[in-house]
């Protein structure tokens, strides 16, 4: 029986070759697309999963109230730690982390010191290893980092350092690292690379103590700066509550009163560090935020439910063309049970074959979006993990797209059939083939209009004036400060480099290039303290950047002990402060007081999703260590001079350069990630849409070419026969434009709410997404028509 069933199948297929390759082609389009977007969410929704310990670990994180708002920090106080441990028996483990920060590395090949420049260099203590699973390939995780002058490396680290050893990674064990030019460190282990969907994301280790000894004053403070991250595990989450609840009592022991008051501890669970917004990214890390994924996972829903319409929509409409075939087997006494299993058989051969190219679909799709998401690191792969999934949407596809057109087929009374008067019932004059189209439809405009919406406010990030100009200006180290003059004076004397600024950071944060304190009035208590950004610059920052100054003047000298500041508008709005009356008044921060000589225009401290908060600039030598450098001409030219002109100057460091608006990019990973993803998705969905089109008009015209040739006799030109085939069409495509509309006004103000700075919906917007999916609509529909049309209609009528 099942051999019947395949011959008849395969001859089926053969005969309506183009409608087979279609349904093939499109349905493994749709799965492939909706694979791709599965394996991304379910990679973006398990990060750290791989912990045996992930359900007991926990994040501390900071709540800081102040005034006028509450800050969420996912960093806390160094000391923190070891308080914890000692203080709290029940919690089973504590560890600490400080980065992960960029650092210099070098070792000696033979006669030649090869430097290094690492930017993922994380500090841990002795629990990091037991609190979290990393595969360790030499050493032993329970004593590497026990001495102070310890490193492990990653798999990756140790290659690059040390080569593909002929002694396999014990014969690394023992190896010297300098760190910074000058501190031997001596290679105590080897892990494998840790994994993509990981928030510890590191390439080297090196002990919390060696970190404890440089900085002595930041390892025991509990206010200001900090960057640690401080993890638990319970050994029970039942006791989560009860210990959030001692600790609320218990920090007064350690912190000022000022800051008991301020500062709140809370514990965040592993599970949502990646998946929730409140606290931002992990340093070096970032957010993939749970609404975007359920997004997807609905996304993926319809793309493959646009695949599956078509693939019916298609089938449905040749059915007429076997109901002759249908009638003759059910006189001969088949049953319709039979017709089913016969006609599920045919559907799930094309199936499994639209399976299996989407399978080789599937990997060119995971590699290009590793490639064209490497800014995030993504490393997705087809593996045995996945099988469950593909075995779960290609069985759903085939209960969905198989069993609906074997019931149609199987349904048609013999005699009707055989006297070939075949006709498709209707609810409310709405055929079951119209109602399909337009739901496909309504899907493909709402993926066009989206990704218009999405294109526009990335285009709003680019061109939206940002109070400073990041043009043409690179950034190095400048890791000296005592050298630093004399590296600017070298670089102004090349005609391509026309300005050069010394700094903390640009004015916008960018690459954790941002510090923070609070300010005040000298005469206000410290619970009055309100959050503020600080930026150190010289006296030539402000030119360099181009920023407007409103009242006063810009600095004139850097000093050791600082004593001016330049503040932003909006630090003066607490204050009811004009930029003239703030010339000459004094402010105290966490770092001291000083005078505000200056104000300078508004200006996007921040990436745009957020506001432009208070921020005070320090005429102070502290923290002046990266070089902005603005040039002109030949890049490559110029930048080859600055290497030279760096390594003359520094020579015990190493050397990077990037530009800056490259910086200002990675700001919007996400922003960037939802517009590629809504543009692919577009083009996919309209893709699958046309191939239907595109099939139904093939079907529609072989169906009705003697009718074509009878309106030709009569008159009818070719402009009137392309009407006559693509109205319908035309007219569906508008109501699913009508029903689209709507529903991306709604949810797209939903995500344009999400930014501080937005574009508003416009009605262009929409009416030019209707536009495209219309036009491309008509041209994939014209070249059925226009052949049909231009058909010698004697020949037609002798063909029927």
């Amino acid at each position: 029986m099942f051999k019947n069933y395949f011959k008849i199948a395969w001859r089926t297929l053969i005969k309506n070759m183009l409608s087979s390759f279609i349904n093939v082609i499109g349905l493994s389009i749709g799965i492939s697309a909706c694979m791709v977007i599965l394996i991304f969410v379910r990679y973006e929704s398990t990060f750290d999963n791989y912990n045996t310990k992930a359900e007991n670990i926990y994040r501390v994180v900071q709540h800081n109230k102040l005034p006028d708002q509450t800050l969420y920090w996912n960093i806390t106080p160094y000391p923190l730690a070891e308080a914890l441990r000692n203080d709290f028996p029940e919690i089973e483990m504590v560890t600490q982390t400080q980065g992960p920060i960029s650092q210099e590395f070098s070792i000696t090949d033979g006669l030649d010191l090869k430097r290094f420049e690492e930017p993922r260099v994380l500090f841990v203590d002795q629990f990091y290893p037991k609190t979290f699973d990393f595969e360790w390939l030499s050493g032993n995780p329970n004593t590497a980092l026990d001495g102070i002058n310890s490193i492990v490396l990653t798999e990756d680290i140790a290659k690059k350092y040390f080569g593909n050893r002929g002694g396999g990674y014990e014969s690394i064990l023992g190896k010297t690292v300098l760190n910074q030019g000058n501190e031997p460190l001596t290679v105590t282990g080897i892990i494998k690379n840790v994994p993509g969907n990981s928030n510890q994301r590191f390439d080297i280790l090196i002990p919390y103590e060696l970190f404890k000894t440089k900085n002595p004053g930041l390892a025991q403070n509990w206010s200001g700066n900090h960057q640690g991250t401080t993890f638990v595990v319970l050994q029970n989450p039942g006791l989560l509550k009860s210990l959030e609840s001692k600790i609320a009592s218990w920090k007064k022991k350690y912190l000022k009163p000022e800051d008991d008051k301020r500062v709140s501890y809370f514990f965040q669970p592993l599970a949502d560090i990646h998946n929730e917004t409140l606290y931002g990214s992990s340093p070096g890390g970032y957010i993939m935020p749970s609404n975007i994924l359920y997004t997807l996972s609905v996304v993926a829903l319809f793309i493959l439910v646009i695949a599956i319409v078509n693939f019916i929509n298609l089938l449905t409409a040749q059915s007429t063309s076997r109901s002759k075939e249908v009638g003759i087997r059910k006189v001969l006494g088949s049953r319709r049970l039979d017709l089913i299993f016969q006609f599920i058989f045919e559907n799930s051969m094309v199936i499994l074959g639209s399976l299996a190219l989407s399978v080789v679909f599937l990997n060119i799709l995971l590699s290009q979006l590793n490639e064209n998401l490497s800014v995030i690191d993504l490393q997705l792969e087809l593996g045995l993990n996945h099988i469950g999934l593909i075995l779960v949407i290609g069985i759903s596809t085939i209960i969905l797209a198989a069993f609906y057109p074997a019931l149609i087929l199987s349904a048609f009374k013999p005699i009707r059939a055989l006297r070939d008067k075949v006709q498709f019932s209707k609810r409310d004059g709405v055929s079951v083939r119209k109602s399909l189209v337009t739901f496909q439809f309504v899907i493909v405009q709402l993926f066009v209009i989206a990704a218009i919406v999405v294109s526009l406010q990335m285009d709003y990030f680019k061109s939206e004036p940002m109070g400073f100009s990041p043009d043409a200006v690179v950034m190095t180290p400048a890791p000296d400060l005592g050298k630093s003059e004399v590296y600017r004076q070298s670089l102004l004397e090349n005609n391509n480099i026309s300005n050069v600024t010394i700094a903390s950071g640009p004015p916008m944060a960018v690459d954790g290039l941002q510090l923070g304190t609070s300010f005040r009035l000298p005469e206000q208590s410290s619970e009055e303290a309100l959050d503020a950004e600080v930026k150190i610059g010289d006296s030539h920052y402000l030119d360099f950047y181009e920023m407007e100054l409103l009242a006063g003047r810009s600095f004139t000298t850097n000093k050791e002990a600082f004593d001016e500041f330049i503040v932003n508008e909006t630090l003066l709005k607490p204050f009811g402060w004009s930029p003239q009356e703030a010339i000459g008044k004094k402010i105290q921060t966490n770092e001291g007081e000083a005078t505000i000589v200056g104000v300078v225009k508004d200006f996007h401290n921040n990436s745009f999703q957020r506001e432009i908060t208070p921020c005070i600039i320090m005429n102070w030598t502290f923290f002046q260590n990266q070089a902005f450098i603005k040039i002109g001409g030949n890049n490559a030219e110029t930048a080859d001079k600055i290497k030279e002109i760096w390594n003359n100057t520094f020579t015990d460091s190493t050397y990077s350069l990037s530009f800056l608006n490259d910086s200002i990019e990675k700001e919007y990973v996400l922003e960037q990630l939802i517009f590629k993803g809504f543009t692919i998705l577009s083009i996919l969905a309209i893709c699958i849409g046309c191939l239907g089109l595109l099939g139904l008009m093939s079907f529609v015209v072989s169906r009705k070419k003697k009718e074509i040739g009878i309106r030709k006799v009569l008159g009818a030109n070719i402009l009137q026969i392309f009407s006559f085939f693509t109205k319908e069409f035309i007219g569906l495509i508008t109501l699913a434009f009508i029903i689209a509309a709507p529903l991306v006004y709604y949810f797209g103000n939903m995500w344009l709410e999400t930014f501080a700075y937005r574009i508003e919906l416009s009605v262009w917007m929409f009416l030019s997404g209707g536009c495209i999916t219309l036009s491309i609509a008509i041209i994939t529909c014209s070249f059925q028509s226009f052949k049909a049309a231009m058909v010698n209609p004697v020949k037609s009528l002798r063909s029927e």
